[in-house]
């Protein structure tokens, strides 16, 4: 049996391939400490130098006063970095 075409291919942009619901918005990020957003701002890049400098902020937060838990930039995702 030969294989058929697929119908809808693979989008052409990476990025909407890799996050559907960015489609047609800019991707941002946010600083998370151990999966948890403590960022009120969003960035338009992860190596941002605003964002390079809250990372470091909270990396030294989280060496000096707790278990040294990942801090790191993410992408934005409304449901899971919503500000309360």
């Amino acid at each position: 049996m030969s294989k058929k075409p697929r119908d809808n291919p693979a989008p052409s942009n990476p990025q909407s391939a890799t996050n559907g619901k960015t489609e047609g918005r800019p991707v941002k990020f946010v600083v998370v400490r151990d999966g948890h957003r403590v960022s009120d701002k969003e960035y338009d890049s992860s190596t941002d130098p605003g964002c390079l400098a809250e990372i470091a902020f909270w990396r030294g937060i989280a060496n000096n006063n707790s278990h040294g838990e990942r801090v790191e930039a993410v992408q934005y995702d409304s449901k899971k970095h919503r500000v309360w």
